[in-house]
């Protein structure tokens, strides 16, 4: 919309029962979006009302789960609905809050779909009387941890913070069981975190290689001087971790993370923007309009 010419404005709104942290990050990341102005920060219902009362330009907010109909009446506003359980019984609920919204509704976005799935979910929207706007497929990035994220919840030392700590990893990858590691292996994938125990030293330097954006070192205890100073040197230098637990004990844990890591990041901002090249921005315009 921006780019189409239109003035943007972009705020989230946190949840009415207080302090909010993941509405806070959104808040954050909607400021770094190019073409688009924000406060950086998350709102509270009456700073929205004030906000939209400013006009002169397309105000977008993004509101907790739920249906905050007052403020929906009290904006005049349109709106867009966003789901990610497409099945019964939830379809049914949400074709009950899309029918409660009456012509407030513009359509709806179903995200973190599979990609076998999004004609099929599309043609079950519609079959409901849901105008879909969009049908987002699930993303590798979107779910990835950052290597600070990934520190938090190994409890894990930082030996290096790396030039990208907080951006987020597509893969994480544990290192071959060959004797000759080599590099094809870690060129695989781009954005990745490895995971290796603290004294592979083949290993972690084959991984260093390929420029990750994270070593994952287990078994609780201090590499070789060495490797630090082939970190330190690198360009970028990667974020390197120490982890207290086995390689198979930190693995675990890991695969429990993704899905549930924030929306933070320049590369998950990117990548969001990619996916959402799939909406129907000529319908959603018109609705504005």
């Amino acid at each position: 919309m921006a780019a189409d010419g239109l003035s943007v404005r972009l705020a989230r709104l946190r949840s009415a029962d207080g302090a909010d942290a993941p509405a806070e990050d959104d808040a954050q990341v909607f400021a770094t979006v190019a073409g688009c102005s924000s406060s950086g920060r998350a709102l509270t219902e009456q700073e929205a009302l004030t906000e939209a009362a400013d006009g002169g330009s397309t105000l977008l907010i993004e509101a907790p789960a739920g249906e905050p109909k007052e403020l929906i009446q009290k904006l005049s506003a349109r709106v867009v609905l966003v789901t990610v359980d497409v099945a019964d019984p939830a379809l049914a609920d949400l074709a009950s809050a899309a029918s409660a919204l009456g012509d407030a509704l513009i359509g709806v976005i179903a995200v973190r779909q599979q990609e076998r799935a999004l004609e099929p979910v599309a043609a079950r929207l519609s079959e409901r009387g849901l105008n879909c706007l969009a049908v987002i497929p699930e993303d590798r990035l979107l779910a990835g941890p950052s290597p600070r994220e990934l520190a938090e919840v190994l409890h894990a030392s930082s030996l290096v913070e790396g030039e990208n700590s907080d951006e987020a990893v597509e893969f994480v990858m544990l290192g071959p069981l060959s004797a000759d590691p080599g590099q094809p292996y870690f060129l695989q994938h781009g954005t990745k975190a490895v995971v290796n125990r603290f004294d592979k030293m083949d290993l972690h330097l084959a991984a260093l290689a390929t420029e990750p954006d994270c070593l994952i070192l287990t078994g609780g205890q201090q590499p070789s001087p060495y490797l630090l100073d082939r970190v330190e040197g690198a360009d970028p230098s990667p974020t390197v971790l120490l982890a207290p637990d086995s390689t198979v004990q930190t693995i675990q844990v890991v695969d429990e993370l993704y899905g549930k890591t924030r929306f933070a990041g320049r590369r998950k901002l990117v990548r969001a923007i990619e996916l959402f090249e799939r909406l129907d921005l000529t319908k959603l315009s018109e609705s504005l309009s």
